[in-house]
């Protein structure tokens, strides 16, 4: 099952396996234009993972306002749409944009619509591109980083989020864990929580039921509550859902923690950033 086959990608399935197609019959290199945002390192990073996997040349543009090329084109908007605009030809041109779309059906039968991020779409097209590929499948974890970075998650549950990470840990992608299974955590991700009583609950994790569990983190994460920040959906996925990937010591959060204070931190160095970041993706699957 690809993320196609998610109903949550029903709208969008037609025009990417049709991008998909495009893609790995062009005669000419493919220029990535992305945004040089964070989001854009990681659509672009997914992008390259595929096309590197099925051998198709390419160029890595990153800009404040990406533009087509001359040549075949992957532009990456920053507008949310309501529909993907239509495939160019003549020169080939795919333009990417968040998406509005219905991620699934809630209990009583009414569908939760959310915004499906570039990031999230880029890993959809890459893994069309080459499903069986090495480093797109390595690469998939990352498709979580467009809405986890998204305000989305500061206000309400991301219904978009969820499906993915859902059917990533159902693929065996990722692991799942609650937060004392991480072997490091960046404290920042999650500020508040004591390092030295988080450090106690993970040596006695082991040697705890269930309940016992899930009393210690209720414990630890208790003082949290009444804090303003994190929202009470980045809460629960901090605490109780964090991501993990093969061979990964620090957790989603974290990597994104660090990776997003550094380029906050430094705009001048932005583009120095983005390409050791990307570059290091395709390398290990992680961030620096």
């Amino acid at each position: 099952m690809s993320l196609l086959d998610l109903a949550a990608f029903e709208s969008v399935a037609k025009p990417l396996r049709e991008a998909a197609l495009k893609l790995r019959t062009s005669e000419s290199a493919i220029t990535i234009a992305a945004p040089l945002n964070e989001e854009g390192v990681f659509a672009s990073a997914l992008l390259e993972a595929a096309l590197l996997d099925a051998g198709i040349p390419y160029q890595r543009r990153l800009r404040d306002s990406p533009q087509a090329a001359k040549g075949p084109s992957i532009v990456i908007g920053l507008d949310t749409v309501s529909q993907l605009p239509a495939i160019s030809s003549d020169p080939l041109c795919i333009h990417l944009a968040p998406v509005e779309v219905d991620a699934l059906m809630s209990s009583s039968g009414e569908a939760r619509s959310g915004v499906m991020s570039t990031v999230a779409l880029c890993a959809a097209l890459s893994f069309s591109i080459s499903a069986g590929g090495s480093m797109t499948r390595m690469l998939l974890p990352w498709a979580l980083a467009g809405n986890w970075l998204s305000e989305g998650m500061e206000h309400t549950y991301d219904p978009v989020y969820t499906v993915l990470r859902d059917y990533l840990s159902s693929e065996g992608i990722i692991r799942v864990v609650p937060m004392p299974e991480v072997p490091e955590v960046n404290p920042d991700s999650m500020p508040g929580v004591e390092t030295v009583a988080l450090g106690a609950i993970r040596n006695r994790w082991g040697q705890l039921d269930l309940e016992g569990r899930a009393q210690a983190l209720s414990h630890l994460l208790k003082p949290l509550l009444d804090s303003e920040t994190p929202s009470t959906a980045r809460f629960e996925e901090l605490g109780w859902h964090r991501v993990l990937s093969v061979g990964w010591e620090r957790d989603l959060a974290s990597q994104l923690t660090s990776f997003c204070q550094t380029w906050r931190a430094n705009p001048e160095g932005r583009r120095i950033q983005a390409s050791d970041a990307i570059d290091n993706l395709l390398k290990t699957g992680q961030l620096p």
